[in-house]
């Protein structure tokens, strides 16, 4: 079992796989694509399942805890730092974003150990 932060670190890259690449494609145009190097961000190590998890978890923390919800999106999934999060939370310290985060991990951490239990 992977811990919180890593599965959020995942779940962001995942956020953005292919992200504009449409879904359904011919066949032709997928043996082209797939001959030629490209350059992408890294993939994310993360099965669906737990993405998805990962997601709803989220999705849950939104409704009851919007501002740690929105911190968590933007550090994990837009990779904003700590300082500039703080920014666009009318000047919120560093470390009380950082202590957020914290928060928003062991709630991840808690859903995923609830959603193995279930």
């Amino acid at each position: 079992m992977r811990d919180a932060e890593e599965l959020l670190t995942q779940w962001g890259l995942w956020s953005w796989q292919s992200v504009g690449v449409p879904r359904c494609t011919s066949p032709m145009y997928a043996l082209m694509r797939d001959k030629v190097a490209q350059h992408s961000e890294p993939l994310a190590d993360i099965c669906d399942d737990d993405a998805l998890t990962v997601d709803r978890i989220i999705g849950t923390m939104r409704r009851c805890r919007p501002q740690m919800a929105e911190i968590i999106t933007l550090y994990y999934r837009h990779k904003l730092t700590m300082s500039r999060i703080g920014q666009m939370q009318d000047d919120m310290p560093r470390l009380k974003v950082r202590e957020i985060i914290l928060a928003g991990q062991a709630y991840v951490d808690a859903g995923m150990d609830m959603a193995a239990v279930a």
